[in-house]
């Protein structure tokens, strides 16, 4: 039973006589809302109309939710004897008792029916988009019994010791952390001081910055209380509801001190965020570093209010460990010595989150020279060594089971849900270096490249991105040929355009494809930098842009921008780069994928290119021409030995892909070649662009090559072949 088909009743009922219940909510729960904001709420009740403004919408859907809560409650009082009066429930609800009894009819779900309307509330039903912007997601509950073991919080530390969620979400964290303070004084024979510890003591505090939050996790932790025996009266359950510490408040500005944090934080971008939210997270974090997310913040905030020896355990999002804006948090952690624990749960799917997720526990003790335990899972195609049906057992099983150091476990009932999962001690890097962690035998061949280089990738290339234009409908989608000639645009703000799908290991299939596309970039380069080119200069492209002024004007950040006109593409290139030879790659791929690119393409957005820089490493290399050189470089950069690397630097996504990112191309590791097999590595390139029938052949001699440079021996490369995927893996 999911809580949409309970909400979608709540928001029609209350849709049909808004007015009347928006009076018992003169207290606006939302403020300043947006249209764009409010755009789920059509998706989810498409059959209801929708005439309300953008504010009394989300309004009207924050009753739903609130009532679809009380109906919750009001059926579990019905079943344990509880009684009421109309006044009584007006105390907790304002309004409810005017909907009538059959509008909300739950007697036919099971208890855990009534939970899971609960807990579904802020997700069932809204789609995954939505979800993102919102930065709400529902954190299975298996995964929140593995974080509260971990964090050691049980029957005989709860009664003891404070927690906090800090964005208690639907309760559902805040469940679980009461089933164990219960747990515990019915072990120690003080069930009767349950009051005292929620409201005198306040061992188990949340915070959400949504007041429906807030109340859901109350209806929670009351219908708990109701099921346990441990509230028999109306008047206990308006005590609770006022008195009960779940505060609509921002974690991220309370003073207060705890020995445990755990939760799931909200993932929402820095571009989401007011400006002045931002501004005040800069202030007052170091981790809001770059384009941050605020979950970094939280991490900060939750370590910091912890007294001594008290521990937090957060899922977040794992971007933090390896992108540029993780710098701050990764500074802050390295720093302080907290961590020490870290599971990254790449692509598992555990849950349907927007993101992929990490899991990381943190004590506030001062450890000097320790090692962090490091867990990794990620989806496989080898062959299982261990089966388990659910993730319970699977998290059992890694804390207590797995003996090696990287395991293949079959999860579940699908025959296509494998995992890898590795251990490791690992050291935390220092100076915000990027976090990428592995097994100590994979590490040790990544060592060993690192050890051999005689410079990195970005000291002989420059690696830009491509053009990112935020309205590709205006700038790329509609122009082929055909409109192109049809609309006359200038020959000077059109070019053709490499996107992601033109990008093949090897070389570009421009030209070859229906969805191949030109670019309309009404820039010119003046002094090496990009302008904008005057509409009276450009009259017939003019015309087009003013007629999609809407969407072009849409793009707030150029609007309100002292220097750039509201036409641009938002992050233009330089023209003269692009017509240099260069070598492209996509930016999120399976396997290394570079190409050489000679005809002066532009690149689209989801692909980087690399330009040759003047280098002590390129004039080794004189005799080479400029093919021939470019060649040369693409053959190191296609080999497996780099793939391997990339895949340890880099976080794999969903469907065993890895994010190419300028921060992890510029980190790999050149080795020294003699000029002998460089020209035989561009010999071999040259042909393989040419589309030989020796393709694996050629690639092998290329393998061979690089991993002698590396120094890497046979054991070595039967690793690398099996982590890329090449072949399967050996079993532990």
């Amino acid at each position: 039973m999911d809580a949409f088909s309970v909400l979608e009743n709540s928001y029609y009922m209350i849709n049909k006589n808004f007015g009347f219940y928006k009076k018992n909510f003169s207290h606006t729960y939302y403020l300043d809302v947006k249209d764009d904001e409010t755009k789920f709420i059509d998706k989810m009740f498409r059959n209801t109309e929708n005439i309300l403004s953008a504010q009394d919408k989300m309004l009207n859907y924050s009753i739903s939710a609130i009532y679809t809560a009380m109906a919750v409650l009001l059926e579990i009082m019905c079943r344990n004897g509880i009684k009421y009066t109309k006044l009584q429930i007006e105390k907790i609800c304002k309004g409810f008792s005017s909907m009538q009894k059959d509008e909300i009819s739950l007697v036919d779900k099971s208890e855990e029916e009534l939970d899971e309307i609960l807990f579904g509330l802020l997700t069932d039903g809204i789609d995954l988009g939505s979800r993102k912007k919102s930065g709400s997601e529902r954190t299975p509950k298996e995964i929140i019994k593995y974080m509260l073991d971990i964090i050691g919080y049980n029957e005989n530390t709860s009664i003891y010791n404070s927690i906090i969620d800090p964005a208690c979400g639907t309760g559902t964290f805040v469940k679980q952390i009461l089933d164990r303070l219960i747990a515990g004084l019915y072990k120690n024979k003080n069930i009767n001081m349950i009051k005292e510890k929620l409201i005198k003591e306040k061992l188990i505090c949340a915070y959400d910055t949504k007041p429906l939050n807030v109340y859901v996790t109350k209806i929670v932790m009351i219908s708990t209380l109701i099921k346990n025996n441990l509230i028999s009266t109306m008047e206990n359950i308006i005590e609770m509801m006022d008195k009960l510490p779940i505060y609509c408040n921002d974690f991220l500005r309370i003073e207060r001190k705890t020995d445990f944090v755990i939760g799931n934080p909200p993932y929402i971008r820095l571009q989401n965020m007011p400006i002045e939210y931002r501004e005040f997270m800069k202030k007052n974090f170091v981790s809001a570093t770059g384009r941050f997310d605020i979950f970094t913040c939280f991490i900060e905030k939750g370590d910091s209010i912890l007294n001594e020896k008290g521990k937090m355990c957060l899922i977040t999002s794992n971007k933090y460990l390896t992108a540029n804006y993780g710098v701050g948090i990764r500074k802050y952690l390295s720093s302080k010595g907290h961590v020490r624990k870290l599971i990254d749960l790449y692509d598992t799917k555990f849950f349907s989150a927007s993101v992929l997720p990490a899991i990381i526990m943190c004590e506030n003790s001062n450890l000097k020279d320790y090692d962090v335990d490091y867990t990794g899972m990620k989806l496989s195609v080898q062959k299982p060594q261990y089966h388990c049906l659910d993730m319970n057992k699977l998290f059992w099983y890694i804390e207590n089971e797995m003996k090696c150091n990287k395991s293949i476990v079959h999860y579940g009932n699908s025959d296509t849900n494998i995992l890898e999962i590795s251990h490791s001690k690992i050291k935390i890097p220092l100076n915000g270096t990027t976090w990428n962690f592995s097994s100590s035998d994979e590490n040790s061949i990544k060592l060993k490249m690192d050890k051999q280089k005689i410079c990195s990738l970005k000291d002989i290339m420059d690696i830009c991105v491509g053009i990112k234009t935020t309205a590709d409908s205006v700038f790329v989608k509609p122009m082929t040929e055909k409109f192109i000639q049809e609309r006359g645009f200038e020959k000077n703000v059109i070019y053709s355009l490499i996107q992601s799908f033109d990008v093949n290991k090897w070389s570009i299939t421009w030209g070859q494809n229906v969805r191949d596309r030109y670019i309309l970039y009404p820039h010119q380069e003046v002094d090496g930098n990009m302008v904008a080119i005057p509409l009276e200069e450009i009259p017939r492209t003019k015309q087009y842009l003013e007629e999609c002024a809407n969407i072009l004007k849409n793009r707030l950040y150029l609007r309100k921008s002292k220097n750039r006109m509201w036409y641009e593409c938002w992050v233009p290139q330089t023209l003269s780069k692009f017509k240099k030879t260069k070598i492209v790659t996509k930016d999120i791929v399976s396997n290394n994928t570079f190409a050489l690119d000679e005809s002066g393409k532009l690149c689209q957005g989801n692909t980087f290119f690399l330009t040759r820089k003047d280098s002590v490493f390129s004039t080794e290399y004189i005799q080479l021409n400029e093919h021939q050189y470019y060649c040369f470089i693409l053959g190191i950069l296609n080999s497996k030995a780099m793939e391997y690397y990339q895949k340890m630097i880099s976080g794999c996504l969903y469907s065993q892909k890895y994010r190419y990112t300028t921060s992890n191309l510029n980190r790999w590791p050149m080795p020294k070649i003699d000029k002998d097999d460089a020209m035989k590595i561009s010999e071999y390139v040259d042909k393989l662009i040419s589309g030989t029938k020796h393709r694996s052949e050629l690639e092998n001699r290329i393998d061979e090559i690089i991993y002698d440079r590396f120094k890497l021996n046979k054991e070595d490369i039967v690793k690398i072949e099996k982590f890329i995927g090449r072949k399967g893996r050996e079993e532990c």
